[in-house]
């Protein structure tokens, strides 16, 4: 159903279009609407830092999200879930989840016992999401002026 292909630096702009169509998302992550070259530059080499995977998520031709994740988070050298994000005009259809579910078992795979997030404690809608799919609060923290709620799931 999904490929998922490498996010590189000459894939910005598609990364870019998708980022975009979230602005309500945006707002919550970057206190802007819409990110600029800059921006996505800034979190690419974030990512490198931090050895996120980085890919472009593909159903047919069509680029529709985006998903992040490492193997060891900075805080609990778990692994963690950076980023699940689906453009805009394909919300709503049941991408998030099946990806969500995709990298479940890719984690399974690789024989993870459990996985953690961090969602912005504003973030309704990303809150609902994760809580519904069994992810549970056990942490909660500020970072550059952002409250962030950790989650985590065990896979076992």
């Amino acid at each position: 159903m999904f490929r998922l292909i490498k996010n590189e630096m000459n894939k910005i702009d598609i990364e870019k279009e998708i980022m975009n169509s979230n602005e309500e998302y945006n707002t919550i992550a970057f206190d802007k609407e819409f990110l600029k070259e800059e921006d996505i530059f800034k979190e690419h080499k974030e990512a490198e830092e931090l050895d996120i995977e980085r890919y472009l998520v593909k159903t047919g031709e069509e680029y529709i999200g985006i998903l992040n994740y490492g193997m060891s988070s900075p805080r609990f050298q778990k692994p963690w879930l950076s980023l699940i994000a689906i453009h805009k005009k394909y919300q709503g259809l049941g991408y998030a989840k099946k990806l969500y579910m995709a990298y479940e078992k890719l984690m399974k795979d690789k024989q993870v016992s459990c996985i953690q997030i961090a969602v912005h404690s504003t973030n309704e809608k990303a809150l609902n999401f994760w809580t519904s799919l069994g992810f549970i609060k056990f942490d909660e923290r500020t970072y550059e002026g952002k409250v962030f709620f950790s989650f985590e799931k065990d896979l076992s």
